[in-house]
C-alpha cells in the first residue's frame, strides 16, 4: 500500500443509533445524509416583537439588563423612507417656482 493512497477504514459507513438526532428534522434514529423528510418550521417573535412584548421587558428588567427603548419609526407603519420622500417632494415644489423664473431669464438673455 503506498502512503499516498488514501486510507480505508474499517467502518466506512457508521450506523445510527436510537439516539442520533438528525439537525434537519430534529428526528430521531438517523444522520442528516439520510434525511428524507422536510424540515420542519419553527416560528419565533421578531426582535421588535421581543422588545415590545412587556413580559420580556419585564423580565430584562428584573435581571438587572439595560431596557432598550422601542423608536416610534418601529412603532408606526410608515418607515422613514416615507418621510424623506415627503420632504423630497416639499424641496421639488419649493423649488419648481424658483426654477422657471432662472429659466425666463436665461431665456430673454439668449434672445
Amino acid at each position: 500500500m503506498s502512503k499516498y493512497a488514501p486510507h480505508r477504514s474499517a467502518n466506512s459507513n457508521p450506523r445510527s443509533s436510537s439516539s442520533t438526532i438528525c439537525q434537519k428534522c430534529l428526528g430521531t434514529g438517523h444522520f442528516i445524509f439520510e434525511c428524507k423528510s422536510t424540515r420542519p418550521y419553527v416560528s419565533r417573535p421578531s426582535r421588535t416583537q421581543q422588545l415590545e412584548n412587556p413580559k420580556v421587558l419585564a423580565k430584562m428588567k428584573a435581571e438587572g439588563k439595560p431596557s432598550v427603548e422601542v423608536p416610534e419609526e418601529f412603532k408606526t407603519k410608515s418607515g422613514t423612507a416615507n418621510r424623506i420622500l415627503e420632504a423630497k417632494e416639499k424641496e421639488r415644489e419649493g423649488g419648481q417656482a424658483e426654477g422657471k423664473d432662472k429659466a425666463r431669464k436665461k431665456a430673454k438673455r439668449w434672445v
